[in-house]
């Protein structure tokens, strides 16, 4: 695994060199003019004057025989000052008359009779003779512990100015590095250069301060033509959206080391336009890989972006003209193809249409059935009821035909009140009972489905032939299934008859008496 590296940045580098030299200068200004005061030397006064007020008042209640006051004033004397162990007075024979704290414990006896600054003994007169000691035990002067050594005026020293001091620096230095321009190092022709671009380029350093902007960079937005040297790419707000979450591409392309291309961004203009940009952003190094910066290009291609929302609205117009087309060649072919009372297939579209199939199912080798219709007694119902009546019959016959077929069935209005229908893939016997249930629901539903005249009543007449080796085209056949439809309008009407060999029927009967 690579190990992590901790980098500063060229202000803290700086701050902290600064403040290296300002302890250097502390240090040796300290050692030549003594500023900070020996710790040592002052405990030292400090304590020999406490231990000669010591002794002069314990002089004075020795003389006056106050021993209790005397071992009130030691113990006293040794819970006010923090830095006293202990206080004793010892006879010149060696005997303790009178001590406070552990005194011996804490007691060291300076071995050359000699005062330390733990141990000092104060010596008591008699009449010129040594009568005995005043002896005080003090705190170690040299630090203990940590805390003692936090407490040295010279670490306290330390501990203030260097990190205050390094903060200080650091900021001044930073703030002062965003106003260094760094253009002045670069040659008149290097910027040129950049400025004749088409392109809009920033160069940034590792935090995402601009460094060097050109010319087309500094016309992207009116807020761009300010001086920007030392601001963050990433604070400009007519560039960056607000509370954008996702790194931006300068950053990433620093982050990976590798180029971003292709990053679409787009700027809202103040006249409420708004440009659109690609941007890429491609990693800055020096002779030895080290990241410097990165440099951001912006291409405009707002114009780009017009032209195609141009095309794209012209496409979908185009697109909208031509559905209407279809949908009106639809319509046409709808209007051309299928009979204006009755919706089903007029008969020059039927015979387009059954051609083909007779052709093709012929050449498969499969079932095909014919069917010709037509309603019984049909004058007799225009004669009566008078025309109108006569094509509301006809209307309501080609609706349950329409709704008694399969899908793949053509249905024709083939001429006046006559009807004919292909059923392919339909045996003999499965045409005859499609046919004879059409023929029972004409019969009960085709007369009530004239809703302005009650009670009519009226049938159809119903003629099959189906597909045979002999049979060499679909008129053909249509033929054969109107010859047994004229079979059942001769045996009675209201039937179905099916084509077969050798029926025959009355011709004259067919050609006058039929319909």
């Amino acid at each position: 695994m690579k190990a992590l590296r901790f980098r500063l940045s060229p202000a803290a580098r700086i701050a902290l060199g600064l403040i290296s030299l300002v302890v250097t200068l502390l240090l040796a200004v300290d050692l030549a003019l003594d500023l900070v005061p020996n710790e040592t030397d002052m405990q030292r006064k400090i304590r020999q004057s406490t231990s000669e007020r010591l002794a002069v008042q314990v002089t004075g209640l020795i003389q006056a025989q106050q021993w209790d006051t005397l071992k009130t004033t030691l113990h006293a004397a040794v819970a006010r000052d923090h830095d006293i162990l202990s206080l004793a007075v010892r006879r010149q024979d060696g005997r303790l008359l009178v001590k406070a704290g552990d005194h011996l414990r804490n007691w060291r006896a300076p071995p050359s009779g000699i005062s330390t600054l733990t141990d000092v003994r104060v010596p008591l007169y008699e009449d010129r003779n040594h009568w005995g000691d005043v002896e005080i035990s003090y705190k170690p002067v040299t630090p203990q512990n940590l805390m003692d050594w936090l407490r040295q005026p010279l670490a306290a020293l330390f501990l203030v100015v260097v990190p205050v001091g390094f903060l200080a620096f650091y900021l001044y230095i930073r703030r002062s590095l965003q106003y260094v321009d760094p253009t002045a190092a670069i040659p008149d022709r290097v910027r040129t250069a950049f400025d004749a671009l088409n392109e809009g380029v920033a160069v940034v350093d590792r935090g995402g301060r601009i460094m060097l902007s050109n010319k087309a960079f500094r016309q992207l937005h009116p807020l761009a033509a300010e001086d920007l040297v030392g601001k963050s790419l990433a604070d400009q707000g007519w560039l960056v959206a607000s509370g954008a979450a996702q790194p931006q591409p300068w950053v990433t392309a620093m982050e990976t080391n590798a180029n971003v291309t292709g990053h679409q961004i787009s700027i809202a203009q103040p006249d409420q336009s708004v440009s659109k940009l690609i941007l890429n952003a491609a990693p800055i190094q020096d002779s030895r890989g080290k990241l410097r910066g990165c440099m951001v290009t912006f291409y405009d291609v707002t114009e780009l972006h017009h032209a195609n929302e141009q095309m794209l609205t012209a496409l979908a117009e185009l697109q909208a003209s031509r559905e209407e087309i279809e949908k009106q060649n639809v319509e046409l072919e709808r209007l051309a193809s299928r009979d204006p009372l009755t919706g089903c297939y007029n008969r020059r579209a039927f015979v387009s249409a059954a051609g083909p199939l007779f052709n093709r199912i012929r050449e498969e080798g499969r079932h095909l059935s014919c069917v010709m219709t037509d309603i019984d007694h049909f004058k007799r119902v225009n004669d009566t009821y008078g025309h109108g009546i006569g094509d509301q019959a006809i209307i309501s016959v080609a609706r349950v035909l329409s709704l008694g077929l399969r899908n793949d069935d053509l249905l024709c209005r083939y001429g006046g009140e006559e009807f004919c229908i292909l059923l392919p893939d339909a045996t003999p016997e499965q045409a005859l009972e499609i046919t004879e249930r059409l023929r029972a629901e004409i019969e009960h539903k085709a007369g009530p489905g004239v809703r302005s005249m009650e009670g009519l009543r009226f049938t159809n007449s119903f003629g099959v032939a189906t597909l045979t080796a002999e049979l060499t085209s679909i008129n053909e056949l249509i033929e054969l299934a109107d010859y047994a439809l004229y079979s059942s309008k001769h045996n009675g009407r209201n039937r179905v008859t099916l084509w077969v060999e050798g029926l025959s029927l009355n011709t004259e009967f067919a050609t006058s008496n039929a319909r």
